[in-house]
């Protein structure tokens, strides 16, 4: 773990706090964003504890394996196989955008917006 630098500022040792660049995907960055916006407290206390980082990763990680989970149950759910794709392509599109914006909307909901 990383000792946090202070920088004086008049009679005051203030900390620099400096996040290190990450390779966030979509999730990430969202839940990146919504700390910034709407939950402050938590967002300066990660910094300040140099955890952020791996908070984001965490969360990004989880939201990962949900999309990919509730998109397989969906395919199942709502009978969109590889029969339907070679047949119907237009109508598998239609479903698998359906399904994918259907996820997104649960892991806002469950994940990023917590």
């Amino acid at each position: 773990m990383k000792k946090i630098e202070y920088v004086q500022v008049g009679d005051y040792q203030l900390p620099n706090l400096k996040v290190e660049e990450i390779q966030l995907n979509r999730f990430g960055r969202a839940k990146l964003d919504y700390l910034k916006k709407y939950d402050y407290g938590l967002y300066f206390k990660l910094i300040s504890k140099n955890k952020l980082n791996d908070y984001l990763l965490k969360v990004q990680k989880e939201a990962d394996d949900l999309y990919d989970r509730l998109v397989e149950e969906y395919k199942i759910r709502w009978n969109v196989t590889e029969e339907l794709k070679q047949n119907d392509q237009m109508k598998w599109v239609q479903m698998m955008n359906s399904i994918k914006s259907c996820v997104d909307e649960i892991i806002n909901k469950e994940i990023i917006e917590i």
